[in-house]
């Protein structure tokens, strides 16, 4: 099974898109996929090509950012997303490109490509009748073998690299999400992360080639009724953070909620977040724990972080996990170690870059490190308890940000917050970056805060306008110490304290 092909197969007349309350056909949306990825092909480039594609709407992708992708996909194409962190463009793994498409028109000098597709439909019309296509005739079939999706990963080091999938990895990818059975032609997929993520990506075209409905926000710029778009979902795909927002942003029951599943990706999930879903928005919540390195690693029903609050899910079939120490010698089943992983489908190293060596290196020996520490039990239960990368370390001391900020979070005040570890000149100190209302007390919340922290290390508190998180919701927790510590020593950070 190719990755496009299959969604030709379906009856033309059945629905393959909700955009907002516009129904799309599989007969449309074959059809707009094929105008697009013959506009491509007519306006000079060629299968191989290397391309980045600039989206409107980065979180709940619209129609249109869809059909570009996909097209670009039919017409063999390399792809890469715009919303690419800068310093993976910067790094050249990914360049050069032959064109950036899209909504181009902000795209800075430094960026410029060899040349710029702008791409931004206004209307919900067939796509055929909004652009002039020079060769609407060339055929299709067989050219997305020679497509091959960049990926940006973070690895082992926080630092962002890229991932290429073939259309033969990808396809691999694809079937994963298809045999879990989380999926089936009567799904109405609701997903809330964008095209730079693997679950945005991979979900909605596995339904597509199941046959299923898939829930799209909008055709370009237009607010999107998130209320409405979740009501009318049986299946959510979301990150735990993403989670909390949609959570604000759709306040009450939801309709519905007796037969839909929620299933969070990418973080262990915050059990005060599990019960607030659990009463509000579905039956079943589900987690998901994968690499784009590797593939979906693990999954299960939220209840089993009653066993471990780290617990992520049962390893998932053709997925090889195990717990090593430093040395790599394995380790025991229920003892906690560095982790390390294996499949059939897995890639063998970053693109645009020599495979690394040395104890460091996340690829080693057929096996991939993600850089996080965990458990596997006996009866193949996986539980995530930290990163090798993000572990705090103060004075030799190690913490775990994650099970500190699960803490904190629970206070009202606390909208969202980073703990990190602080290097000042007077030694470490643990600090909490904290987003709250306007009028917070802060006085009052470093006390509410003290008895949830250990109480032998020195301890700030910050508020800040934003956490910054990548895509899925994690924390560049290093760039946000560098940062606090440097306007410490200015003086100019407003609302610090000591507690």
């Amino acid at each position: 099974m190719a990755i496009l092909e299959p969604i030709y197969t379906h009856d033309r007349e059945r629905v393959a898109a909700r955009v907002g309350k516009t129904l799309i056909t599989y007969g449309r949306l074959c059809a707009d996929i094929d105008s697009m990825a013959h506009w491509l092909l007519g306006e000079g480039l060629k299968p191989g090509d290397r391309v980045t594609l600039h989206s409107q709407v980065v979180a709940n992708t619209s129609y249109w950012d869809w059909i570009m992708h996909l097209g670009a996909i039919r017409a063999g194409l390399v792809q890469s997303t715009g919303g690419m962190p800068p310093a993976v463009a910067a790094s050249g793994a990914i360049g050069p490109y032959a064109a950036a498409v899209g909504l181009v028109e902000t795209l800075a000098p430094k960026a410029n490509p060899a040349r710029k597709l702008a791409f931004s439909p206004q209307s919900s019309a067939p796509l055929a009748e909004q652009l002039e296509i020079k060769d609407a005739k060339r055929k299709l079939d067989g050219l997305e073998a020679q497509s091959v999706r960049l990926l940006a990963t973070s690895g082992t080091t926080g630092r962002p690299k890229v991932v290429a999938w073939d259309a033969t990895l990808f396809e691999a990818r694809l079937k994963q999400v298809r045999e879990i059975g989380d999926l089936t032609p009567d799904t109405a997929l609701l997903t809330l992360l964008g095209l730079i993520t693997t679950t945005g990506l991979r979900y909605p075209i596995a339904a597509w080639q199941l046959g299923a409905t898939v829930l799209l926000a909008t055709f370009g710029e237009e607010e999107p009724d998130l209320a409405d778009l979740t009501a009318a979902s049986t299946f959510l795909a979301t990150s735990p953070f993403r989670m909390q927002e949609v959570l604000r942003q759709a306040p009450g029951e939801w309709p519905g909620r007796e037969t839909r599943v929620v299933e969070l990706f990418g973080g262990r999930v915050p059990p005060m977040l599990r019960e607030q879903v659990l009463a509000r928005c579905c039956s079943t919540l589900r987690m998901s724990y994968g690499a784009t390195e590797v593939g979906r690693v693990a999954a299960g029903d939220t209840n089993l972080v009653d066993r471990n609050p780290g617990a992520v899910g049962m390893i998932e079939p053709g997925i090889i996990v195990e717990i090593v120490d430093a040395k790599g010698n394995a380790k025991p089943a229920g003892e906690p170690g560095i982790v390390r992983m294996k499949s059939d489908f897995m890639v063998g190293g970053y693109a645009g870059q020599p495979v690394a060596a040395g104890a460091r290196a996340p690829f080693r020996e057929g096996w991939f490190y993600p850089g996080d520490v965990g458990i596997v039990y006996e009866d193949g239960l996986f539980a995530i308890t930290g990163r090798t990368s993000e572990t705090l370390n103060l004075a030799g001391a190690k913490l775990s940000p994650i099970t500190i900020e699960e803490r904190l979070a629970r206070l009202p005040e606390v909208q969202d917050v980073c703990v990190v570890a602080m290097q000042l000149d007077r030694g470490d100190v643990l600090t909490a970056a904290v987003v709250c209302a306007p009028g917070t007390d802060f006085k009052a919340l470093r006390k509410a805060m003290r008895p949830l922290l250990p109480r032998q290390f020195p301890f700030m508190l910050f508020s800040v306008p934003k956490i910054p998180r990548n895509a899925m919701g994690r924390i560049p927790r290093q760039a946000v110490a560098k940062q606090l510590a440097a306007r410490v020593k200015e003086g100019a950070l407003k609302g610090k304290g000591k507690a």
